[in-house]
């Protein structure tokens, strides 16, 4: 049996490595052999859609999509309409959305909890050098978050797109600096904890040699991320500057006259750390829950949120514009080669909103739409209608695509279980 000092000892050398005993358990649910490893990323665009616009009127092999989701239809093999998910809960609302979308929860300040982005983010996080990215891509201001801690605490997105990249790939990044420390931590704490093996019971070893295999993991990846092995690609091919960081200074980065670009910027920052194994958990944000930008990029003059209150072909065009910058994630990521498929196969793109219909301000029949996720038996091509499902369901269905047991997330379930139907 260890020695009560010495299991003081083994416990912080682990914290030292940047492990937990929460976290362990996760340490390898995503690599079985010979396979690529699961990846997410939840896609946010404001202030809900007009539903008759948006979900297709058919289940059948031959769905039409309507106005809003018609830019998806060269990527409609790829996709999965979800009808009838309902976000259920007392807080409604844009501020009530943002907080659901994620989190499974009633929507309220008093009923926070973690949000699946994060959930899923440290329960890989002893694999990847980042546990999530989480990017905000031109917002107006900085609150109404959809990620939440496991405190519930709100957990603030980069809303830089160079200094996302800067994070992550940069030559002189502090990444780099933080790797080669956590590498040399590793080495040592490594040596210190095989020293302690002789002083182990066998159920106390057979965890040390659960945490030793997922320090050589870590290690390997971290090995590999410095040798720079990731796809190599000509970011940021445009030049773009940002000369001023803070938002009183009207950064660069916040100029709605050039969201186009900026998103270009950040998604291509999500891809590659996808690609690179930096992260398995990606949060893209676009814009605010109460989009105030004028989207003259879209072809409009009128903000997202004005033209969500009229309902009408301005909506309509912002929409769409939405979702062709969704169809371009998707066939960026379909262009990537990833074990013996693509970078699409092996990862599940979700998107939603803070609202269903834009004009109504409720959660009734969610605008949710998956992509890619094929490594796990998720077909595309497809239109799924639910009657009145909680949309915890799809969540539990994420969190088990990627490799969880979990049978329940959030609070707002009373019949738990994954989404049915989606996969098989």
């Amino acid at each position: 049996m260890m020695h009560s000092n010495d299991r003081r000892r083994f416990l912080k050398l682990v914290a030292a490595a940047g492990l937990s005993s929460a976290s362990l358990p996760f340490a390898r649910l995503a690599l079985a052999a010979g396979s690529a490893p699961r990846r997410v990323i939840f896609v946010y665009t404001p202030d809900g859609a007009i539903p008759e616009q948006w979900h297709p009127q058919s289940t059948a092999a031959d769905f039409a999509l309507p106005a809003m989701t018609a830019p998806l239809e060269r990527v409609r093999q790829h996709c999965v309409f979800l009808k009838g998910l309902n976000m259920v809960g007392p807080g409604g609302t844009h501020e009530g959305g943002v907080i659901k979308f994620l989190t499974g929860t009633g929507g309220q300040n008093n009923t926070l909890g973690v949000s699946l982005d994060y959930y899923l983010g440290q329960a890989f996080k002893t694999q990847t050098i980042r546990p999530h990215l989480n990017l905000n891509i031109v917002p107006i201001y900085t609150d109404k978050h959809i990620t939440y801690d496991s405190n519930g605490v709100p957990v603030v997105p980069e809303m830089n797109p160079l200094a996302a990249f800067d994070s992550l790939f940069a030559a002189d990044s502090k990444n780099s600096l933080n790797t080669q420390r956590k590498t040399s931590a590793l080495d040592h704490s490594l040596a210190e904890i095989k020293a302690l093996q002789t002083k182990l019971g066998a159920d106390e070893k057979t965890k040390l040699d659960t945490h030793l295999e997922s320090l050589r993991e870590l290690e390997q990846k971290l090995s590999s991320a410095v040798a720079g092995t990731c796809p190599a690609w000509n970011f940021n091919p445009t030049g773009f500057k940002v000369t001023h960081t803070e938002l009183w200074q009207n950064p660069e980065f916040m100029d709605a006259s050039r969201m186009e670009l900026i998103s270009d910027l950040h998604t291509d920052v999500a891809v590659h750390a996808l690609a690179c194994d930096l992260t398995r958990v990606v949060t893209l944000k676009w814009n605010n829950s109460v989009n105030e930008n004028v989207m003259s990029e879209a072809g409009s003059s009128k903000t997202c949120h004005g033209a969500s209150h009229e309902a009408g072909a301005d909506f309509v065009t912002i929409k769409a514009w939405y979702m062709e910058r969704f169809a371009r994630l998707i066939e960026q990521l379909k262009a990537i080669p990833d074990g013996s498929g693509t970078l699409l196969d092996s990862t599940l793109v979700l998107h939603g909103s803070c609202l269903a219909n834009g004009s109504w301000h409720n959660h009734d029949n969610m605008p949710f739409v998956l992509a890619g996720g094929s490594a796990g038996g998720i077909t595309g091509g497809r239109s799924l209608a639910f009657d009145a499902v909680p949309h915890n369901k799809l969540l539990v269905s994420i969190a088990q695509y990627m490799g969880l047991t979990i049978n329940q997330f959030g609070n707002q379930d009373s019949n738990p279980g994954p989404l049915p139907g989606l996969t098989g």
